[in-house]
């Protein structure tokens, strides 16, 4: 395994530990990159850290309760991540629900510069 692929590697796990333990705020402002651009579900892009930020805070204020964050598959190749993900919450809506979601993650300089993220339901 390439010293580039060993970071890449570091990177990701560190970056899907602290998903995991519930810091995503903490994940997303250690390893996302100033100019970082996000694909979601084909939507149109939101570019910049600023404006990703809010994006998450948005998502993260439907949330209640987070059963489990489980990694079900890492994938690696050249500055690429793929990290597929089931998530089992309750919304403040009071629904249950597991929502399964693949983070393409392109890194430069140990930072997320563009990812794609598509979801799918329960």
């Amino acid at each position: 395994m390439s010293l580039q692929t060993q970071k890449l590697m570091t990177n990701v796990n560190g970056l899907n530990s602290l998903i995991k333990e519930g810091n995503i705020m903490e994940a997303f402002e250690k390893y996302y990159g100033d100019d970082v651009v996000i694909h979601e579900n084909g939507n149109s892009p939101v570019t910049g850290k600023e404006e990703n930020r809010k994006r998450g805070i948005n998502f993260l204020w439907e949330i209640d309760e987070v059963y489990t964050a489980e990694v079900i598959s890492v994938a690696l190749g050249d500055l690429v991540s793929m990290t597929e993900w089931s998530i089992d919450v309750k919304t403040k809506k009071g629904e249950r629900k597991i929502v399964y979601r693949v983070n393409v993650q392109y890194w430069n300089d140990g930072k997320i510069v563009m990812e794609r993220l598509y979801f799918c339901k329960d």
